[in-house]
Order: C-alpha cells, then sequence, then structure tokens
C-alpha cells in the first residue's frame, strides 16, 4: 500500500498539512516500511510563512485582519487547483498520512478519493497501523 506522508525530519508524522512542502511517499508491505520518492509541492496555506516573521507588535493586527478577511469571503481557505497538484504529486497514492489539516482541505481531498488520516508519531510505527484499517 502506498501512503503519502507529512514530515519535518522524515522519520516522524509531524507537520501540518497545509506547511508541507514535500510528501513523503512510502510504501508499506508486510510490515515493512520503505521510502519510495519525495515530491515536492507549494505548501496550501501560505499566510502562516508570511506571518511567522513578523515582528510580535504586528503579527496579532495581521493574523485579526486575516480572520475578517476570511470571515468576509466564506471558502476564501480554499483551493482547489492547489489541492488537484497535491493528488498530481501523489499518484497512485490514495492515503495521506499528516499531524493535522483543516477541514476544507480534507473535505476536498476526500471528494476525489483520497483518505486522510491526522495522527502524529514514528512513520515506521504509525503507517503499519494505518494499513489495517483498511
Amino acid at each position: 500500500m502506498l501512503i503519502a506522508v507529512t514530515s519535518t525530519d522524515g522519520v516522524t508524522v509531524n507537520q501540518h498539512f497545509g506547511h508541507a512542502g514535500r510528501l513523503l511517499i512510502f510504501e508499506v508491505a508486510d510490515g515493512r516500511v520503505e521510502l519510495l520518492r519525495e515530491c515536492a509541492v507549494t505548501p496550501y496555506c501560505t499566510w502562516s510563512q508570511t506571518v511567522r516573521d513578523l515582528p510580535a507588535d504586528q503579527f496579532a493586527a495581521t493574523v485579526q485582519q486575516m480572520r475578517e478577511c476570511v470571515d468576509r469571503q466564506p471558502g476564501h481557505g480554499m483551493r482547489p487547483a492547489q489541492l488537484a497538484a497535491f493528488a498530481e504529486a501523489l499518484g497512485d497514492c490514495r492515503v495521506v498520512v499528516t499531524a493535522m489539516i483543516g477541514e476544507a482541505p480534507q473535505e476536498e481531498l476526500a471528494r476525489i478519493g483520497i483518505a486522510v488520516h491526522a495522527v502524529t508519531g514514528p512513520i515506521a510505527q504509525v503507517l503499519p497501523e494505518i494499513v489495517k484499517l483498511y
């Protein structure tokens, strides 16, 4: 079974889906977990990169402005074209394991046939447990 993982270190499922700049594609078979490839992707959530480097006095005001923008524009956070690019990067892989994911991208991935599991822990331990669900 092929499973995509978001990870900052390649060892642990520890990265938010929206912050991932790469997907690690593993094959899990007979209890064996093997990294097949790494796919570069554009992070789904770009506001976090924009905001994280702001001085503290600007951070709170900027986050508030972003929340107001989302409140005025329902669905503002949905990026179907970007999710389609993720799906293309996945190839035959139909399962994503990530530390966290927002509701909108999770629903859109499910709509296009990609199952998402939000969990953290060592990849070598987590993936065999995910396989048991199928």
